[in-house]
C-alpha cells in the first residue's frame, strides 16, 4: 500500500517490472473496470515515498469517458523501471491488465514490493520502593 500525493486513504498498488529491448518512446496503457492511475518510476520504487525516481504519473487518458491512464515516457533499452498501477479512489481492488507499445519488445514481470509497516514500542518499568 502507499498514499498518493494530495490524496488521503490507502491505495492498493501492484508493481510491474519493465524493460525495454530497444530504447525509444513508450506508451504504457491500463484496460479495467476500475478507475486506474499509473506512476513510471526508475529503479528502486519506495512506497513511503512516492516523489522519489518518479519519471511520469498519468491518471484519465484524456477521454472523457475513460478511467484509464495513458502515459508516455523515452526510456532506455535494457534498463528496468517500474510501473505502478493503483486506483484513483483509496481502498478499492480489482483485476486489470496493462499494454506497453513502443519501437521493441517490452519485459512486463510483476514486482513484490514488500509491505512496509510502522511499529512504536512503549515500555514501562516500575522503580522499586
Amino acid at each position: 500500500m502507499f498514499t498518493r500525493n494530495g490524496r488521503s486513504g490507502t491505495f492498493y498498488f501492484e508493481a510491474i517490472e519493465v524493460t525495454p529491448k530497444r530504447t525509444g518512446n513508450y506508451t504504457f496503457k491500463s484496460y479495467s473496470a476500475i478507475d486506474s492511475y499509473g506512476y513510471l518510476y526508475t529503479k528502486p520504487f519506495d512506497p513511503l515515498s512516492t516523489t522519489s525516481n518518479l519519471l511520469t504519473h498519468a491518471d484519465d487518458d484524456g477521454y472523457s469517458a475513460s478511467d484509464q491512464f495513458s502515459m508516455s515516457y523515452p526510456l532506455e533499452g535494457g534498463t528496468s523501471y517500474i510501473l505502478i498501477f493503483t486506483t484513483f479512489d483509496a481502498g478499492v481492488t480489482g483485476p486489470f491488465s496493462v499494454a506497453a507499445v513502443g519501437p521493441g519488445r517490452v519485459s512486463l514481470v510483476r514486482n513484490n514490493i514488500p509491505a512496509v509497516t510502522t511499529t512504536s514500542t512503549v515500555s514501562t518499568t516500575e522503580a522499586p520502593y
